[in-house]
């Protein structure tokens, strides 16, 4: 099997962007209807971009989803968080004993889950969040697992 990079789904980061949008268009469109009429004073030229506010929430997304990295090998996988200081745990698919797909509702209709995998050893298992076709994935694992023991 080729090596494969995986990173979390763009799709709950492009969800974020379409409401957060419909959010700040909403608001500009009620601030502007508010400053139109005759009896109200204008409001100042910075509430105008308060809207815009609420485009920092998928913004953030999208960085923390370049901020997770999970390499899968023959034989290991590799799992990288952090942007400027990086942790990278690596662990023998002989030693993995558990895998665990979750998924919520929402996660389900958009055909993304969280994976959790517990190895042998003492730190415990590892989990990656909101990847696209969980459980193929963690077939390819437990079948990774059983050919290397």
């Amino acid at each position: 099997m080729e090596d494969r990079t995986i990173h979390p789904s763009m799709k709950a980061v492009y969800a974020a962007y379409v409401v957060a949008i419909a959010i700040a268009l909403a608001g500009m469109w009620a601030i502007h209807q508010y400053a139109d009429n005759p009896n109200n004073t204008p409001p100042a030229n910075w509430v105008y971009l308060l809207p815009l506010v609420i485009l920092i929430w998928p913004i953030n997304m999208h960085a923390n989803r370049r901020m997770i990295t999970l390499r899968f090998q023959d034989d290991h996988l590799t799992l990288e968080t952090g942007y400027f200081s990086r942790t990278r745990r690596t662990v023998d698919t002989a030693k993995i004993q558990d895998v665990t797909v979750q998924q919520s509702f929402g996660q389900r209709l958009m055909g993304i889950g969280d994976l959790r995998f517990e190895d042998s050893g003492p730190s415990g298992g590892m989990v990656i969040s909101g990847i696209d076709d969980p459980r193929a994935l963690a077939d390819a694992i437990i079948s990774s697992s059983k050919r290397t023991r």
